[in-house]
């Protein structure tokens, strides 16, 4: 493609895949106009609705990329903004992206990407206030960025700060994310590795990275302390950053819930399967009896769960039930993974 902004007619086409229509959009995503308006009075009624109160409530924002491999850029950049915004508590309402694109690219691969992230800020009831869509030389493949805002009345906001004592739970399978990454790097290469049936159910673990729904309904039920995605780093690495440069640790009791799919891919491939890419995976800390209450719950619901350590004090330590101390986060394994990939 030519160099510089979108031509008006492709710009129109691309504009018309806006996701969800929301009460309080004054101007959404316009031709002609830079900036979207919000009525904030209007905006805020839908996270007091969903949260049965009348309250005051805090604007939430995000903003984050796509830097791993994925064949739906579109619609992973909606997905890990809105965990993020709702791991505070707070109902996702607005998204904008910014696309930066290589003269290589097709207008079709463009419009493919906008639908990817129409159709899942549908699916999560997320409207598209618009954004920036622009052909560069300066780039040498898709450079996708997005930003999100929600809001969430003050009574519902989660503190994310760690008490002592409080229980440590996972919600979801460590690794998923990563799983199906290695999974579609892989080829036919995983046949080495994996049968048929678990390739499948490597591939559903993978695809099932959004926390949103499940994050939202856990918060309005128990109001838990702290909910975290864990992303980059998996989550052990998602444990260390919630207590570094904090006066509590945590010492862990069990494992984290992990898939005996991810544990065959991570034995064939020498990496840590707990410190691979596990966006999917909810780390949650509430007091002793909420945590029996949220581990029946998800069990009742079949959501992989396990309460699996404590809140202790140990100023920014993660205790290993072995008694050592977790190396602090140094990049994610799915770069080993697919280093030994490439050897098979």
């Amino acid at each position: 493609m030519y160099e510089g902004k979108l031509k008006l007619p492709l710009l129109k086409e691309l504009i018309k895949l806006s996701g969800s229509e929301k009460k309080g959009v004054v101007l959404g995503g316009k031709i002609g106009s830079d900036v979207a308006i919000i009525d904030i009075e209007l905006a805020k009624d839908e996270a007091n609705e969903f949260y049965d109160e009348n309250s005051d409530v805090y604007l939430i924002e995000k903003s984050d990329p796509i830097t791993f491999p994925t064949s739906e850029p579109g619609k992973h950049v909606v997905i890990v903004n809105s965990n993020d915004v709702v791991c505070s508590g707070a109902l996702p309402y607005g998204f904008l992206s910014t696309i930066i694109a290589p003269k290589s690219i097709s207008f079709e691969e463009i419009y493919e990407i906008q639908q990817q992230m129409h159709k899942q800020c549908k699916k999560l009831e997320i409207t598209i206030l618009g954004g920036h869509t622009e052909i560069s030389s300066s780039v040498n493949s898709i450079i996708l960025s997005g930003h999100m805002f929600g809001f969430v009345p003050k009574a519902y906001l989660i503190p994310n700060k760690l008490s002592l004592d409080e229980k440590i739970i996972i919600i979801g399978y460590s690794g998923a994310e990563g799983t199906g990454i290695i999974i579609k790097e892989a080829g036919k290469k995983i046949n080495r590795i994996l049968d048929e049936d678990e390739i499948q159910e490597g591939k559903r673990i993978g695809s099932n990275i959004n926390i949103a729904e499940l994050a939202l309904d856990l918060n309005k039920r128990f109001k838990p302390s702290l909910i975290h995605d864990a992303t980059e780093g998996g989550v052990y690495g998602a444990l260390s950053e919630i207590v570094a440069y904090t006066d509590v640790g945590i010492r862990l009791e069990d494992d984290p819930p992990i898939s005996g799919v991810t544990k065959k891919i991570a034995k064939r491939l020498r990496f840590n399967p707990y410190r691979l890419i596990s966006s999917g995976a909810i780390i949650l800390s509430t007091n002793h009896e909420k945590s029996l209450k949220i581990a029946e719950y998800c069990n009742l619901n079949n959501i992989p769960c396990k309460i699996i350590g404590t809140v202790i004090k140990s100023k920014g330590e993660v205790i290993l039930d072995n008694l050592t101390t977790l190396d602090k986060p140094d990049g994610d394994d799915i770069l080993k993974a697919l280093e030994e990939l490439e050897k098979l």
